[in-house]
């Protein structure tokens, strides 16, 4: 069977479609962007109000999760090192009572 001649029925030009897709994604990271900035604004705020004395429970909890030595991760390839080094840090937050949240 030859090859049709002619442009298909319904198809986009190229440029057109290029100008749209840029433009889906400028929204996209604009989107991205509002969500970043409105979660971070409005993060300390909302946690201060759920947990009254919020501020003191965050300062404590750092200086032990600091006294228990946490392992560091030196950012090998190995993926066999990163699972020990977040199964070390997980053993650290159950000691210290941590939530999921």
């Amino acid at each position: 069977m030859p090859p049709r001649k002619g442009g298909h029925r319904g198809a986009v030009e190229p440029e057109g479609r290029i100008d749209r897709i840029e433009r889906i994604l400028e929204g996209l990271v604009q989107v991205i962007q509002d969500a970043h900035n409105n979660s971070h604004d409005n993060a300390p705020q909302q946690l201060a109000m759920q947990m009254p004395g919020v501020e003191m429970m965050n300062r404590t909890t750092i200086k032990q999760f600091q006294q228990l030595k946490p392992p560091t991760f030196h950012g090998t390839l190995d993926p066999m090192a990163a699972e020990s080094w977040l199964l070390g840090i997980e053993r650290v937050f159950e000691v210290l009572l941590c939530t999921e949240e």
